[in-house]
């Protein structure tokens, strides 16, 4: 029999102890809300994407004549966009009057959208390896060359396809540092405009180069931007002689 001076004394007890079963109760179920949960899922597509390159290839002057000469060949990268095929084809002056084959391929808008469009590396390997096949082509002696985005397919396209090209000309083309990283060991000459709306990309591009060991030279034009610095570059005697030429004609100078 329980004493009625400890009644109110064990009816606190119970009281506390409900509060303490319920304190742990809600510790337990918060604890329980707060762990990180770590789920595993498998996502599982066929993606299918079919690729048509138009191209132009021009050969040079005596080609036909001499079955038994392999020439250089040059494969130029246009900047972004879908250029109308014959102002693409009647522009290319500039590259078809040098003594080499000439291969200009159109890049197709892509599917997903204009900000999304930029040059299949594995497409052009494919290119080349296809010219290879049909035309007398030196293989110590193939050349890329591209403006903005197709001059960073002339930075990233080498890294991807190291054995095809011997040399590359970049104008106003960035590249990330991992394909700079494996750069294969060919020489580059990179043309940047001193008003260019991207110098500072171009130039941090060309200073990671340097620091993985790439053979890369630049060129500065004062007061060209964007567009002027291709209009310079194509026009650049020194480099189009480059280009078909074993002789290393590069120069690292600031060019008014």
């Amino acid at each position: 029999m329980t004493s009625p001076n400890m009644q109110p004394f064990l009816r606190e007890l119970k009281r506390f102890g409900k509060t303490l079963f319920l304190l742990s109760f809600l510790l337990v179920v918060c604890q329980r809300g707060l762990a990180q949960e770590t789920r595993e899922i498998t996502l599982e597509k066929t993606l299918t994407t079919k690729l048509k390159y138009q191209c132009f290839v021009t050969t040079p002057k005596g080609y036909e004549d001499d079955t038994a000469r392999d020439w250089p060949m040059i494969l130029f990268l246009h900047g972004g966009g879908s250029p109308k095929p014959e102002e693409l084809k009647n522009s290319m002056g500039w590259l078809t009057d040098l003594p080499a084959i000439v291969v200009v391929p159109i890049c197709p808008p892509s599917e997903e959208g204009w900000q999304f469009q930029n040059w299949n590396w594995k497409m052009l390997g494919e290119l080349v390896r296809e010219i290879d096949k049909q035309y007398q082509v030196d293989p110590k002696m193939r050349s890329v060359i591209g403006f903005s985005m197709g001059g960073s397919g002339a930075w990233e396209l080498p890294f991807h396809e190291p054995q095809l090209f011997s040399k590359s000309v970049v104008i106003a083309g960035l590249c990330h540092p991992w394909s700079l990283r494996h750069f294969p060991k060919i020489p580059v000459w990179d043309f940047v405009g001193e008003k260019d709306y991207m110098r500072k990309e171009q130039e941090e591009t060309v200073s990671s180069a340097r620091r993985f060991g790439v053979d890369v030279v630049q060129t500065t034009w004062k007061g060209a931007d964007h567009g002027g610095i291709f209009k310079n570059a194509k026009s650049y005697q020194r480099m189009l002689d480059w280009l078909v030429t074993n002789e290393d004609l590069r120069r690292e100078e600031v060019l008014e």
